[in-house]
């Protein structure tokens, strides 16, 4: 019985031994496998992100602010204001000012920012002077650092206590400007070819 017993033990160790042989064996043979392409993905506000595009030129551009009220257009600074023109152009791809509002009402400017984005950006100074039209990043009081999702449009020209980057100027939609009241919605913020 127990020589029984050994050669039972003997035969299961072999079996066991000859499937790890095969299966060692298998997989030295397979492919090469190659990395999955990579798959669209959320991004927490019900929208699906591709993977990143191709960076765009800001100089070549137009950013559209849609409101219910009308839209409004306007180029970018890209040579006084590269980086910020390029972080409001990524802002605006990824959806971050999507049905963001216009916090901030004033006789002489309008402003929003992202919800979505707390973060800073350094100023880009400039000769640029904050008149009618001037689209330039918002900062705290004192800051030497932009917020990097926050934004004003002035309504007329400003007289402000340091430095802010300047990095656009409307072409289009000076009377939405004017219309926009505290808490009207912006729908999207779209970028455009010229």
């Amino acid at each position: 019985m127990l020589r029984q017993q050994q050669s039972n033990l003997i035969s299961t160790a072999l079996l066991v031994v000859a499937g790890l042989f095969v299966i060692l064996l298998s997989s030295c043979t397979q492919e090469e496998k190659k990395a999955p392409a990579p798959r669209a993905r959320p991004t927490g506000k019900g929208e699906v992100q591709t993977q990143a595009k191709q960076e765009i030129d800001p100089a070549s551009v137009v950013a559209v602010i849609e409101t219910a009220k009308g839209n409004m257009e306007f180029e970018f600074f890209a040579a006084d204001a590269p980086q910020t023109s390029k972080n409001f152009i990524k802002n605006a791809e990824l959806g971050y000012y999507k049905d963001e509002t216009f916090k901030r009402v004033e006789e002489l400017l309008i402003q929003a920012e992202s919800r979505f984005v707390d973060d800073t950006i350094p100023i880009e100074q400039n000769e640029r002077t904050p008149k009618r039209g001037i689209v330039a990043m918002a900062k705290e009081e004192g800051a030497t650092v932009s917020h990097a999702a926050a934004f004003f449009i002035c309504k007329d020209t400003l007289v402000l206590d340091s430095d802010y980057t300047i990095f656009g100027n409307l072409i289009s939609g000076l009377d939405v400007l004017d219309s926009i009241e505290r808490n009207d919605r912006i729908m999207n913020i779209t970028i455009r070819d010229k």
